[in-house]
């Protein structure tokens, strides 16, 4: 039972990997929120049918208005992002920027549960950040002016990035604290789908129009994000979580090496370096921590 679980835990990082590659396919159709509006609409119903009815009852409000209103900053900034990104070459930019979230997630934990953990925890946050700063600075390390230079050509995707790494990290720190139970996921998924359908419908003219490639990457998106989070809740439940947190700081890696292939786009020399720095930081930070007590809400 545990070694099927961890093994669906693998599943559901190869299914994540995918999902910069799918959203920037569908956003070139569909338009930035459209695409998004879509893919949250058909992974909340396929949720809500594979994992049964949300379970608001006994919910903490924290969860539900807090953890939910996190969700829904993190999914609708992603997909705006990557929908705004200039070109395809900026797409793995800001999907890697997304990826500070592990790390980020360790740091917050630091405050928010009480994490325990060793000096080199804020050495890897540092190398983590710095492959990022490496790669949008087109492998100029801390030159200010090149790296001002690369984030003023689209300022918008790439603070929505940001943000959506720091609500996905505080979300995953607090809905470990006030989740009880099966949770509200659907609910969540369904809200962003709201969120980004009222975007489109106010902000772009026209109809959606769905391409036989569009619907193909629809599918995709919507059956993997379904299928990731039930394999993900199963392995965090019945296999070996600290393995399959370990594998998941290589998502980064796989993200860029599924999304250049879907979009023909070969990285940059300054990629795979930064790639390796941000899963080399990560990794750091894992490696840092130590089991924290299970807190509880009050």
């Amino acid at each position: 039972m545990e070694r099927t679980a961890t093994l669906l835990g693998i599943v559901a990082i190869l299914l994540w990997s995918m999902s910069v590659a799918l959203t920037r396919g569908l956003a070139e159709t569909l338009g930035p929120f459209g695409a998004g509006a879509a893919i949250y609409s058909v992974s909340g119903i396929l949720v809500w049918l594979v994992g049964g009815k949300p379970q608001i009852r006994g919910q903490h409000p924290a969860y539900l208005w807090g953890c939910g209103l996190l969700f829904v900053i993190y999914m609708v900034a992603f997909a705006i992002a990557i929908g705004m990104a200039s070109d395809r070459q900026q797409t793995l930019e800001i999907g890697l920027i997304n990826y500070l979230w592990p790390s980020l997630t360790l740091l917050f934990a630091v405050v928010l549960l009480r994490l325990r953990t060793r000096w080199w925890l804020w050495l890897g946050a540092a190398i983590a950040l710095f492959g990022v700063i490496w790669v949008v600075s087109g492998g100029n390390g801390l030159d200010i002016s090149i790296l001002a230079e690369n984030i003023n050509h689209n300022p918008l995707a790439y603070s929505l990035a940001l943000l959506a790494a720091f609500a996905w990290a505080i979300y995953s720190n607090l809905v470990r604290i006030y989740s009880r139970g099966r949770g509200v996921l659907p609910l969540f998924l369904l809200a962003c789908a709201l969120c980004l359908w009222l975007l489109f419908f106010t902000l772009t003219p026209g109809p959606l129009h769905f391409t036989p490639q569009a619907v193909m990457e629809l599918l995709m998106m919507g059956c993997s994000t379904a299928l990731a989070y039930q394999c993900w809740d199963s392995a965090m439940k019945k296999g070996n979580a600290t393995l399959v947190a370990a594998l998941s700081y290589f998502t980064p890696l796989l993200s860029v090496l599924i999304a250049s292939l879907w979009l023909s786009t070969p990285p940059s020399a300054a990629f795979l370096p930064g790639v390796g720095m941000v899963i080399a930081g990560s990794l750091l930070c894992w490696s840092a921590s130590r089991a924290p007590a299970s807190p509880r809400a009050k």
